[in-house]
């Protein structure tokens, strides 16, 4: 498992830090970790000072007491932000459930005067419960018994039905990223997920903002059209793309695309440019 950075905790979270540039922090989805990144980290830390931190409940980081409110979550966030970048300017890029806490802690450090400088979501959540959905995966059965070779290749599956346009290999990383992930995870991100918060709180912030979604992305629900169309009405001033040919989780399945536009929309306006092979 590649760990990019040095490790240090902020009000609990474990934070990791690299690179050098303005700052950039990465939020992953749910039933994640900052491996959600790890096709990304090191590219744009040749930009970036690059922080990743694993959610409250998830990783590294401490565990969620119960009862715990979408509000107490997202301020335990803001927190840990503040104190990673030590109150100087920042960005934000959040994943999936990471999008919608990313849009939810941006509208409170904005009302604490530490809005981020511009805000990227790349296949975000808060559009509240899919009912409707369908998505049949395998139930991924693990005992002394199970051997390993069919829980990875169950979790491929899965992972070709849920996150990813295609199905990987049994030896993709992204097997055992999400194994591990889903091992550590101790909240259900589905309470912050399925809120129907995200558009509100974007409307409610005055920055750039940018959407990447993959239009093979199967919880794109109830479709890619819908979805952007109802984007680029609430959000007239975002900027939505469709990454092509990626699903779910595309700043892994389509990470050259995904570091080359998130580095060109954050340098915008600094002195910092993109290293020469990412112009292409």
């Amino acid at each position: 498992m590649q760990v990019f950075g040095s490790r240090a905790y902020k009000v609990g979270l474990s934070v990791r830090t690299i690179g050098q540039g303005p700052n950039l922090i990465l939020i992953h989805g749910g039933a994640g970790s900052r491996t959600h990144w790890t096709n990304n980290v090191e590219t744009l830390a040749a930009s970036f000072t690059v922080v990743t931190l694993d959610l409250p409940g998830f990783g590294e980081s401490a565990t969620v007491s119960e009862g715990i409110s979408t509000q107490e979550y997202l301020a335990w966030v803001a927190q840990a932000v503040r104190l990673a970048v030590n109150d100087q300017p920042f960005h934000l890029a959040g994943f999936s459930f990471g999008g919608a806490v990313s849009a939810g802690v941006a509208v409170q450090l904005a009302a604490q005067g530490h809005a981020p400088s511009r805000l990227s979501l790349i296949s975000p959540s808060g559009f509240g419960k899919p009912t409707g959905r369908l998505i049949t995966l395998e139930k991924v059965r693990k005992s002394d018994s199970t051997p390993m070779h069919e829980i990875n290749a169950a979790t491929a599956r899965n992972l070709g039905r849920w996150m990813l346009a295609k199905e990987p290999s049994v030896d993709d990383p992204a097997v055992e990223i999400h194994l591990r992930n889903v091992g550590l995870a101790r909240f259900d991100s589905r309470v912050i997920s399925y809120e129907n918060s995200l558009i509100k709180n974007l409307q409610r912030l005055d920055i750039p903002l940018q959407i990447l979604l993959g239009e093979q992305d199967p919880l794109i629900f109830p479709s890619k059209f819908e979805r952007k169309a109802l984007l680029n009405q609430s959000l007239p001033k975002a900027r939505v793309e469709m990454i092509p040919g990626a699903g779910h989780w595309l700043q892994y399945e389509a990470s050259s695309a995904v570091n080359t536009t998130i580095s060109q929309f954050h340098l915008e306006g600094t002195k910092h440019e993109l290293p020469n092979n990412q112009h292409s």
